[in-house]
């Protein structure tokens, strides 16, 4: 008896290894070339900190509450607990270093210490289920724990660059209850053994996509360090940067320079037609084998179900297919230079006690904007502001100067901040901007 199980139990630890291995392959091959490897051990032992902890948790949950629906299981004893877990073993591991690292950095770690959480989950969770159901959770599990290490690593690193409360803890519980509700997903899928079809796919392939993006936008951020020489936080850095694509945009129409080459996706490479074509030739050949000959199927592997081998043989390869073309084809330089013509703006009245003049915004960020102007004013000045939108004005919203800059043309800009968040103004900024940005998409033929 002690024999039958060591060999299952052999055979899934190693396909846990090896499916760390195949993600990490992807992940340190298609987006994260220059690697440390003491921090990759060092995420590792987080890792086996992040396991205990979660193991922890759930012993004292049920300790105090023995019982739970399939609901509750799978949304808070297994995904919050586990995520809560990750998330504390990854705020520990860039904690004291945290400027030296990027949000780059953070994605990539976050997939080492997700991974190595992924496979001791698995392998301390070994269920004598059958070796077919095993093994699909095996392989989807893991990189669901993997994928959701990178997005929580992100959302770690602009908690630490951001200095408004408000935007650092809203982006971290956002991306935390995310990965909190597509773990949950999964895992209510696996309880009630039902759907599973329809959500493996769906969980890894929303994971994927999500993290493509999130590491497309992390490629134009900079690191802590560099954030903290030029004197600001990450949210000023990317309002700076939205206020640059739209000045670069005008500057473009008076020097009609299209940018319009510059795609959401760049072209696939033959490298991803060729690894995509190798992951889709098994999954054809068992969809063939599936619907000439389901006989061979049950006669070769009679303890396999048709819903385990349509998901292990046709459904997982073809996940596979897709993360190897879409993998690294969203272009970074999207999010950077290119943008929908006619840009909305804002109209803006800035007044202080000795000077008042008028200005203009692209962007604001809940309470926080940047505005060019044409004098130099100290930090800290208190001043006032009228925002206009079309004929509509919001008035006398109190703030002050956060910093004043001088660029490489002599102009001048300041960064900004309210009392209060313009509630009203965002509402209609953004009902605006919505509108605007459709008709841009929908009705204009020329992108600049």
């Amino acid at each position: 008896m002690g024999e039958m199980y060591s060999v299952p139990s052999l055979i899934i630890f190693l396909i846990n290894l090896g499916t760390l291995a195949f993600y990490y392959s992807f992940y340190r091959f298609h987006f994260y070339r220059f690697t440390e490897t003491y921090l990759q051990y060092t995420a590792l032992a987080f890792s086996l900190f992040s396991a205990g902890l979660a193991l922890l948790l759930q012993a004292l949950t049920l300790k105090v509450m023995p019982f739970f629906d399939v609901f509750t299981k799978s949304f808070l004893l297994s995904s919050f607990l586990e995520e809560f877990a990750k998330i504390v073993g990854i705020f520990l591991f860039f904690r004291k270093n945290q400027d030296e690292f990027s949000v780059t950095d953070g994605i990539f770690y976050g997939l080492v210490l997700g991974g190595g959480f992924g496979l001791i989950e698995n392998i301390l969770y070994f269920i004598d289920t059958g070796l077919w159901s095993q093994v699909l959770r095996s392989i989807t599990a893991l990189p669901i724990h993997m994928m959701n290490g990178g997005l929580l690593g992100a959302f770690l690193m602009g908690f630490f660059f951001s200095k408004n409360k408000l935007v650092k803890w809203g982006r971290l519980v956002f991306g935390f209850l995310f990965c909190v509700f597509v773990h949950g997903y999964y895992n209510l899928s696996l309880f009630q053994e039902s759907s599973l079809l329809v959500v493996l796919p769906t969980s890894i392939l929303i994971l994927f996509f999500s993290l493509e993006l999130t590491i497309a936008k992390s490629r134009i951020l900079l690191p802590g360090n560099v954030l903290s020489l030029m004197g600001m936080s990450l949210e000023e850095y990317e309002i700076m940067s939205r206020h640059n694509r739209h000045e670069g945009w005008i500057q473009n129409v008076q020097k009609h320079i299209s940018t319009s080459q510059i795609k959401f996706l760049r072209i696939p490479t033959l490298k991803h037609f060729i690894l995509t074509s190798f992951f889709l030739v098994p999954s054809a050949i068992s969809i063939y084998l599936f619907s000439e000959s389901p006989e061979w199927i049950t006669r070769k592997f009679p303890d396999l179900i048709i819903q385990d081998y349509i998901a292990l043989f046709i459904l997982y390869p073809m996940i596979l297919a897709l993360m190897f073309f879409f993998g690294g084809i969203i272009n970074p330089y999207f999010f950077r230079d290119r943008m929908l013509s006619v840009p909305l703006f804002s109209s803006v009245d800035l007044r202080t006690d000795a000077h008042e003049e008028n200005s203009a915004i692209f962007y604001i960020s809940l309470d926080t904007f940047y505005l060019p102007t044409t004098r130099f004013y100290p930090k800290g000045t208190v001043a006032k502001f009228d925002f206009w939108i079309g004929i509509e004005c919001y008035e006398n919203l109190a703030g002050k100067i956060l910093w004043s800059r001088e660029n490489e043309e002599g102009s001048y800009g300041v960064m900004c901040k309210l009392n209060r968040i313009p509630l009203l103004f965002l509402f209609k900024w953004n009902l605006t901007r919505l509108r605007q940005n459709t008709k841009n998409l929908l009705f204009r033929k020329a992108y600049i």
